[in-house]
Order: structure tokens, then C-alpha cells, then sequence
């Protein structure tokens, strides 16, 4: 887990945990395609597959548990009011390959409250908008741009990213 120096302000009443997709909620499987073939092929292979599930990945049985917190307050009638709020925030693109997570947590039975695709923005700054307690994700870059926007940030090691940012660590010491 990573502190950033200065705490964004979070809510006191609601319980707020942001989550990436890729190598997180699901497997990394769409990322093993773009890192090793690129943006293009990535597409290419979301459209191919948009009508075949995603695989999970390591906190998806997280977000089952949240979901059944916020399913006891839902069923008695407080949606609206339940202390508990979920977040897909991914550098997917909702129009080329943001319906496949979708109809991946359809099926699961998940229901995610709001799902941010990026498009390749940095997640940082939304983080700081949405505000929650914590946010997880594979990619240290991503993870330390969180910390660095006042969010308290997981880094989930799994999957083919933590290849690159072993890489990456060699070649510039970081």
C-alpha cells in the first residue's frame, strides 16, 4: 500500500473502494495482448471477444464480498443511502473495449456504482474527484499517480505488468 503525503479528504459516511479492471478485477488476458502486440491488436482482439467473459482476477471475490454488504442495504430499500460505493476506473475506452468488463460483471451478478473509462488518461485525477478510501490497481505507475493525487493506492502483483515494471526497475534503477 502506498500513502501519498498530503491525504485527500475522503467521506466519513460512505465507504468508497475504486478498483482497475484489467489484471485486478479480471485476469490479465486483454493485457497480455496489448503489451505484447499493441494498442491496435488489443482492439482488434476486445471486438473479436466482446461476447466472451473475462476471466477473474485476484480481488474479484473483494468485490463479491462488497457486493454483498451493499445488497443487505439495498434490500431494505437503501440504495440510495448505502454506506458502501464501488468503482470501476479503467484506461479502457467505454465505446472500443469498455463492454466487454461490462457484460463480464453483468454475468458475474456484480454491479459496479460508477464505471470510469479513461481512454488512456491518467487515473490520478479523477481518483481525486471521486475520492475514495482506497484504490488498486497492477501498474505502479498508476498506483504512484494515485498516491501522488492524495489517494491511498494497493498495487495488486499479478499479471503480465509486473514483468514490464520489473523491467522497468532494471533499466532505470526505479
Amino acid at each position: 500500500m502506498f500513502m501519498p503525503e498530503k491525504m485527500t479528504e475522503v467521506s466519513e459516511s460512505q465507504l468508497r473502494v475504486a478498483f482497475d479492471g484489467d489484471a485486478v478485477l479480471f485476469s490479465d488476458e486483454s493485457e497480455r495482448i496489448f503489451k505484447t502486440h499493441g494498442l491496435d491488436k488489443f482492439f482488434e482482439h476486445e471486438k473479436e471477444n466482446e461476447d466472451r467473459l473475462l476471466d477473474h482476477g485476484p480481488l474479484k471475490g473483494f468485490l463479491e464480498a462488497l457486493g454483498k454488504l451493499q445488497k443487505k442495504f439495498y434490500a431494505k430499500g437503501q440504495r440510495l443511502d448505502c454506506p458502501i460505493r464501488t468503482y470501476l476506473v479503467t484506461a479502457r475506452s467505454a465505446a472500443s473495449s469498455g463492454i466487454r468488463a461490462l457484460k463480464t460483471l453483468r454475468a458475474w451478478g456484480l454491479e459496479i456504482d460508477e464505471a470510469l473509462f479513461l481512454a488512456g488518461a491518467p487515473k490520478g485525477p479523477m481518483l481525486e474527484k471521486i475520492r475514495p478510501h482506497i484504490y488498486f490497481d497492477d501498474q505502479m505507475f498508476h498506483v504512484e499517480g494515485a498516491a501522488e493525487m492524495g489517494t491511498i493506492a494497493a498495487h495488486v502483483p499479478y499479471g503480465i505488468a509486473q514483468k514490464y515494471n520489473s523491467q522497468h526497475k532494471m533499466s532505470t534503477g526505479k
